[in-house]
């Protein structure tokens, strides 16, 4: 007998003599085995480990399906139910080549520049054109200046509006393509900035080059550059990884979905983002399956990929999935997860009280008393969000490797692996306890009446 069979027996049993007894286990008791048996027997470093390969995970590259077949292999080692693959079509993409030089004399080149996703090639010679510096480059930043922007470049720093609502403002002005500085002195932090392959090009810098255009510029100096690009786009047919705890009785049909990003950016490991999410994921469900756990709803593990160019996975399965979206009690997206922090719902006060009580019974871990009412829409909770439907998370304190996330240093070294260790262990309880519930404890909204600034 191998040792997950083995520690599913011996939970089985510990639960079988429980409920032998004078009474059914109790949830702290089931809850008490979950938390022991992540922080005794915790696979997460392992996982991440064999997740954070160089070159990340890139939907529909060779390092996305051996990371789809590695998480299909260990859930049926762990002895989860129903784990099968739910392929999906989609136009990926990758740079090849970016040139940024800036037309002083001597002209120079702006080592380190980066593509933003689904910008593609330049013609023959580039695009050449002055830059117009727009500070945070939020609306009223594009509003101010719109005489300025037809045939130029726009610089604008990370923050504020998603890259991608820049370089939609930015060609709405007549803009000819994106520079977007990085908050990193010495990398850049690269993304998607258009929802298909586009020709208008997007750009990242690293931000000791972004700061030295920006003072030039308000110096008044007028900088031209020249952007040479080389991409790639191609329809490819990654697959979310799908798997179960099928529940028992009459609330079986109802499910609650905990789930996140398989795939990643390919500038390095993608441990960050979202390796560490990912491996907790597969550590949770290892848990609820070691103990022998029999929920009352179902419980379906769900791995997408797609999430970085546009979140195809979760939306092909919320499309393929959509007569189910009644009886998703909820769905927790775990992005990017930490030491866990907090608690968030997406507009749905009803779970808000269901939280806080399981807060405070998890006081080891220090959770904030204020549940979150998170508005954001930039992950895969977004489809099943915008259907009603209750979307969770965990936040958690990322440390200080959370800056590397979509740059070269997004490495399996800076993930706070033992910090986050603990966040598998919160969700399996978090997850118990929503699939246990003697009521449920969400309802779905009427998606007529939600007000949701969606996307980009």
């Amino acid at each position: 007998m191998n040792a997950h069979a083995c520690a599913a027996t011996t939970g089985l049993a510990i639960l079988a003599l429980l409920a032998g007894g004078c009474h059914q286990p109790s949830a702290d008791t089931i809850d008490r085995l979950l938390i022991g048996e992540v922080l005794m027997h915790s696979q997460f470093s392992a996982n991440l480990r064999a997740l954070a390969v160089s070159g990340g995970r890139l939907s529909g590259s060779p390092n996305g399906a051996q990371a789809e077949q590695f998480v299909s292999d260990k859930l049926r080692e762990y002895g989860l139910n129903n784990v099968h693959f739910e392929p999906f079509s989609m136009l990926t993409w990758r740079d090849v080549e970016t040139n940024v030089t800036l037309l002083d004399d001597p002209p120079r080149r702006l080592e380190g520049a980066t593509a933003l996703g689904n910008s593609m090639s330049t013609p023959p010679g580039g695009i050449t054109a002055e830059v117009v510096d727009l500070g945070q480059g939020t609306e009223e930043d594009f509003q101010t200046h719109a005489d300025e922007l037809d045939g130029k470049f726009v610089l604008a720093r990370t923050g504020g509006l998603h890259r991608g609502k820049k370089m939609r403002l930015a060609i709405e002005h007549g803009a000819v393509g994106l520079l977007h500085t990085s908050p990193l002195p010495d990398r850049v932090r690269v993304g998607t900035c258009h929802d298909q392959p586009t020709p208008n090009p997007g750009i990242a810098i690293i931000g000791e080059h972004g700061e030295e255009l920006s003072h030039r510029l308000t110096d008044g100096e007028t900088i031209r550059i020249n952007v040479q690009l080389e991409a790639d786009a191609w329809t490819c047919q990654p697959r979310n990884v799908v798997a179960e705890i099928p529940g028992t009785g009459s609330r079986a049909n109802e499910v609650v979905i905990l789930c996140g990003h398989l795939d990643s950016w390919h500038l390095a490991e993608g441990a960050i983002d979202n390796g560490n999410g990912s491996a907790t994921i597969l550590e949770t469900a290892r848990a609820l399956a070691a103990i022998g756990w029999k929920p009352r709803r179902t419980v379906r593990f769900i791995w997408f990929m797609g999430e970085e160019h546009g979140l195809f996975g979760s939306k092909a399965y919320a499309k393929a999935h959509e007569n189910e979206f009644d009886d998703i009690v909820a769905v927790i997206n775990v992005d990017m997860p930490g030491i866990p922090k907090q608690f968030a719902t997406f507009g749905h006060p009803e779970i808000v009280d269901f939280l806080k009580s399981l807060q405070t019974e998890l006081a080891g871990f220090e959770l904030k008393e204020e549940i979150a009412n998170a508005h954001w829409t930039c992950s895969d909770h977004a489809p099943f969000m915008v259907e009603g439907v209750c979307a969770l998370a965990l936040y958690g304190e990322i440390g200080p490797g959370g800056k590397h996330y979509h740059s070269t240093g997004d490495k399996y070294e800076v993930v706070d692996r033992r910090g986050t260790t603990c966040s598998s262990a919160v969700l399996a309880v978090l997850v118990r306890r929503l699939a246990d519930a003697p009521e449920r404890p969400t309802v779905r909204l009427d998606p007529a009446t939600l007000d949701l600034d969606i996307g980009w």
